[in-house]
């Protein structure tokens, strides 16, 4: 891998540009190009790494190895070109299938809810332990400009993507699963199929972690609920964080305080410290790590002023956006709640229709933003504009534009809403505009 010169066609990305940097970090020369005007892309120049603005086939150029991720269409002319010249092309998955097999011992968290918390939040507790653990994440860590960081290669510690299979392509000595949904039926159609990969992904783990259910037929660890090896009871809040009492083997273990808010955090938090134990992480660095974690960008990331609470969160499936609007009502107190949604792909929203039409129901006023297409051509019948037309259970509007969302968010905020904004695509150029204009 190393004196090599590689091309990542779409390298803005957040897992891509890790990737990148790691190439270059070790001896490699990259480029890349990207049509998206992601602050990642200077960034990338800053370290060296020149990136073109355009997908043209001149790009190329003298390259031993052109990288994509699944975003990437078929004609695009790079990929097109690469292909007509014989150069070596890997998936983004592959790639870091290769990479992976570099460390001695690699840990991959899967799931269809809490991939990037679950694996920032291990990476946390192997750090406290002097382990000095790799990571490689879809996010990026909020001390951090990209989502890998190289230390040493012992441990690599990394998030484990379902879609199109691309976790299949990893051999993990721990392998977690935090949950399985129906999610990307655009690519598995059934919920049977996402069931079927999720199972030959723990085929391929030495160690599964998994969640107690009786969706994966290989589980040598489970966590969760009180007939699993690991546990917690006596579950409460203090200043918005949890706190509560964990057991292993129905024996107590430890009391854990998470520096993660939200429930759903105590449950990722019990496969991290399944995880430790077996990897005989003493469970002084255990408490600490958790104890330490404050989260990555895009995870309920607290964006206001003392005045204004404004919060910025990835959620983009049903079941993350009721969970985090759920948190979101934990620490806004008496004050009303103003929900920002932009849509993620529009297949998404086709197969989970009916869920995206009830997932609101806590909220006070919700904002509906223009789809994010992603890799996907527009469809009215399962657009943002559509479920605003759908939507009775929350008084909803809708905005076409981000300078319209501003707007009609700093209205809010003047009437002392707190303002949970969420998605997955670009929207979280409002939430840093935002930020921006509350902190001036």
């Amino acid at each position: 891998m190393k004196n090599l010169k590689y091309h990542f066609i779409g390298i803005c990305g957040v897992s891509m540009s890790g990737l990148a940097m790691y190439l270059k970090t070790i001896g490699n020369y990259v480029q890349g190009s990207d049509i998206s005007n992601s602050n990642l892309k200077e960034k990338l120049e800053q370290n060296g790494i020149k990136v073109f603005s355009v997908h043209d086939k001149k790009n190329i150029g003298d390259i031993d190895v052109v990288v994509y991720n699944f975003a990437i269409k078929s004609n695009n002319e790079e990929l097109i070109e690469a292909k007509k010249r014989k150069i070596k092309i890997l998936t983004r998955a592959e790639l870091l299938s290769i990479i992976s097999k570099n460390f001695k011992y690699v840990i991959s968290v899967a799931g269809s809810h809490g991939k990037t918390t679950t694996t920032a939040m291990l990476f946390s507790c192997l750090n406290c332990a002097n382990k000095y653990p790799s990571l490689h994440l879809g996010a990026q860590l909020k001390n951090q400009d990209f989502g890998f960081v190289l230390q040493k290669n012992q441990y690599f510690i990394t998030e484990a993507c379902e879609y199109k299979d691309s976790f299949l392509q990893l051999h993990s000595n721990i392998g977690i699963i935090l949950n399985v949904e129906p999610e990307h039926l655009d690519y598995f159609k059934t919920f049977n199929n996402e069931i079927k990969s999720f199972n030959k992904f723990a085929q391929n783990s030495e160690n599964v972690i998994c969640i107690n259910n009786e969706i994966i037929n290989k589980k040598d660890y489970t966590f969760g609920d009180c007939y699993s090896d690991i546990y917690a009871k006596n579950i409460e809040i203090v200043n918005h964080k949890y706190h509560f009492d964990c057991f292993y083997k129905n024996k107590y273990f430890a009391h854990i305080e998470l520096g993660a808010v939200g429930l759903y955090n105590v449950t990722n938090a019990l496969s991290v410290i399944m995880a430790c134990i077996i990897l005989k992480i003493p469970k002084k660095y255990i408490i600490q790590g958790l104890k330490e974690f404050k989260g990555v960008k895009r995870r309920f990331e607290v964006l206001g002023n003392d005045e204004h609470f404004v919060v910025h969160d990835c959620a983009h499936h049903p079941t993350e956006i009721k969970k985090t609007i759920a948190t979101f009502k934990e620490n806004v107190g008496n004050k009303k709640i103003l929900v920002v949604f932009q849509p993620h792909t529009f297949s998404r929203t086709k197969s989970l229709y009916n869920d995206f039409l009830t997932c609101f129901n806590e909220c006070d006023k919700l904002l509906l933003v223009k789809t994010y297409p992603a890799r996907e051509k527009y469809d009215k019948t399962c657009s943002a504009y559509r479920l605003y037309k759908n939507i009775k259970s929350v008084e909803c509007n809708y905005c076409a534009n981000f300078s319209l969302v501003v707007k009609k968010l700093l209205n809010y905020l003047q009437k002392n809403y707190a303002v949970l904004i969420l998605g997955a695509g670009d929207i979280d150029e409002v939430a840093y505009r935002i930020r921006d204009i509350l902190h001036q």
